[in-house]
């Protein structure tokens, strides 16, 4: 595949990325999507001859956006604990996870749209967990910087607390969490490990 026809799908899976936040499942349609993309008419059909195959590379595609960055904020995480201590880290860690929902809430309105679309669909089934995921990465990466050996159960609870206020907020059904509220949460798995430690040494 060419550079230029790399760029072209791009653009056009994030155009629909777009439509899904802005319009939901209903607004995606070929047209819809090339005008979006501002594109010549015919284009993303080109490319997804059928709107499953749009709505499946546009999830995929969602799915990369929602799971980057990782790498870089780890070794700014691992920098702060080492300098300043695992409270302060854990603070940023809040910082960057409520910075983040407020940057990505369309990528997160379009992951709604898309997993309902998926719950109706045999032929887009597999993208709910594929989405549900991608969408919990960032929130699941930052719970395992801090988790130091806590069991899954506890870290999985967090970030589903941490997920489901995310998806209240970006519906409209709550307000933006503080990093404060959020850093909270993170402390909550480190103190709860700290007690199972030294319950296990008594």
């Amino acid at each position: 595949m060419s550079i230029h026809k790399a760029e072209r799908r791009s653009v056009i899976l994030a155009a629909v990325i777009e439509l899904l936040a802005t319009k939901g499942i209903g607004g995606v349609t070929h047209r819809a999507a090339d005008h979006a993309a501002g594109l010549p008419q015919g284009s993303s059909t080109y490319y997804f001859p059928k709107k499953s195959d749009l709505l499946r590379a546009t999830a995929v595609h969602l799915a990369a956006e929602l799971a980057k960055d990782c790498d870089e904020l780890q070794i700014a995480f691992s920098d702060i604990v080492a300098k300043q201590g695992l409270d302060r880290a854990i603070d940023y860690v809040a910082l960057q996870l409520v910075e983040s929902l407020a940057q990505a809430k369309h990528l997160q309105l379009a992951r709604i749209e898309l997993m309902l679309a998926a719950a109706r669909s045999d032929d887009l089934t597999d993208l709910a967990t594929l989405l549900s995921v991608a969408g919990r990465r960032p929130i699941e990466f930052f719970v395992s910087l801090i988790s130091n050996g806590q069991s899954q159960t506890a870290i999985d609870t967090c970030v589903g607390l941490i997920d489901g206020i995310a998806l209240m907020y970006v519906t409209g059904q709550g307000a933006k969490p503080s990093a404060a509220q959020v850093a909270t949460v993170l402390k909550s798995i480190v103190k709860t490990n700290d007690n199972t430690t030294l319950s296990r040494t008594d």
